[in-house]
């Protein structure tokens, strides 16, 4: 009786130290990591062509997007949103910027690099950083 409760006392600090770790693990950031290189009409077709190809090929990978800033805003947090032109004007790249280190007005082509989130009327990249 005495193995099984110290084998269960083991078993509950290993689990412990592991949750521990798994909660101060920092967050993923797409810095460092290899992306691949798109444009944002190009991303955004592949999508409205066929999402479920557009999701095994590009999602919750990092993806750096080439394209003309169509719009910039800010989100309920206060981060800067841009929205990246695409064939169709009701279509794009959306991307949520980490930080506002860049000053981004209309017009303007960029390339951003960030984590693919999926589609929804836009194609949706969030961490996103200028290249």
């Amino acid at each position: 009786m005495k193995k099984i409760g110290l084998l269960l006392l083991v078993l509950v600090v290993i689990a412990g130290g592991v949750f521990v770790y798994l909660w101060n693990k920092p967050p993923e950031t797409v810095d460092g990591k290899k992306a691949i290189e798109i444009s944002s009409t190009n991303l955004s077709r592949v999508f409205q062509d066929n999402e479920k190809t557009g999701n095994d090929l590009y999602l919750n990978k990092v993806i750096a997007v080439n394209g003309t800033i169509s719009e910039v805003s800010k989100n309920q947090d206060g981060k800067t949103v841009l929205l990246l032109s695409g064939d169709d004007p009701l279509s794009g790249v959306q991307c949520t910027m980490r930080d506002d280190k860049g000053s981004f007005e209309s017009g303007k082509t960029v390339t951003v690099k960030g984590f693919c989130n999926g589609y929804t009327i836009v194609v949706l990249l969030s961490d996103c950083v200028e290249e």
